[in-house]
């Protein structure tokens, strides 16, 4: 089993060509529908008692929701809108509400699992909560700049502690103050992790490790809505496939970073998880069979 750690949100999201409200988002929530197409996938998140059943019918369909904890108060809330070209968000109100105090246990049936997802959560809580699963084969972190400006210290504690890492160049280029990415990269790896990814959102991805550079270009698109949840979704479909496989190796990790350009590229298709709701098993395989044979030479 996949355990995602994270935020289930109402989200509110503003681009210069249309604006929806209070629909369903979160790190948890892309990432675990993500996975989920890959693997039997577990959440472990807090929602307030305004939250949509409608919304909670569509996480029982995709995943187990033993530690989905529903209590009296507000669901997280993130507020945000993005430039003309859909490359620069800027965040606008961001209410913790029940995440605030929420002290998260993992089910016992969770305990064993033999992959963890550690979304983009306060570091100290990741690493906490991260205690409490027996021995898993594969953990992989997640974090944000808000994170690595205020709590820098507990964000380098939580990467010590995960076998992979996955971030966005900006945040990696934050973390250790280099513009290099191959640089930051390196320090990373130093710290313990085996590998890394770094997200370089409509120019796909790089993967490091200590003894592989792996450049992956994005999916080619059309026509892209929303961004959000592009990475969370990305790291779902790599966790994914190397949870499916059961294993690692230089060819599968290759793989597992196509897929999860692939379920980043449906991600940013619609609002929120809406095409996620829409396609297939048998749709990510053809869109996988498109990427290797456009990026094979």
């Amino acid at each position: 089993m996949i355990v995602t750690f994270g935020t289930v949100a109402l989200d509110t999201t503003r681009t210069p060509f249309k604006t929806v409200e209070n629909i369903l988002g979160g790190t948890a929530t892309f990432n675990g529908i993500a996975s989920s197409f890959f693997y039997k996938t577990g959440l472990i998140a807090v929602v307030g008692n305004d939250f949509p059943e409608s919304y909670r019918k569509i996480l029982q369909e995709r995943m187990d929701l033993t530690g989905l904890t529903i209590t009296s108060g507000k669901t997280f809330s993130f507020d945000s809108k993005f430039d003309f070209d859909l490359s620069k968000r800027t965040a606008l109100k961001t209410e913790e509400n029940v995440i605030k105090n929420f002290e998260p246990k993992v089910p016992e049936e969770y305990k064993k699992a033999d992959f963890v997802y550690l979304g983009n959560n306060n570091p100290k809580q990741n690493t906490k909560i991260l205690e409490q699963f027996d021995n898993p084969k594969i953990t992989l972190c997640d974090t944000i700049e808000y994170w690595i400006q205020t709590a820098r210290d507990d964000v380098i504690k939580m990467i010590s502690s995960v076998k992979g890492i996955v971030l966005n160049d900006d945040e990696v280029k934050t973390l250790f103050k280099t513009p290099n990415l191959i640089k930051c990269a390196r320090k990373i790896l130093d710290l313990g992790p085996e590998f890394i990814v770094v997200k370089k959102g409509e120019h796909g991805s790089i993967f490091f490790s200590d003894d592989m550079i792996f450049p992956a270009p994005a999916y080619p698109l059309e026509d892209i809505v929303d961004p959000t949840g592009a990475g969370d979704s990305f790291a779902g479909g790599f966790f994914g496939h190397l949870a499916r496989k059961g294993k690692i190796d230089n060819k599968i990790l290759k793989e597992a970073v196509a897929y999860g350009n692939v379920m980043g590229s449906f991600a940013v298709e619609d609002f929120g998880i809406n095409k996620f709701l829409l396609i297939t098993k048998d749709d990510i395989e053809k869109r996988y069979k498109n990427y290797r044979e456009f990026s094979t030479f």
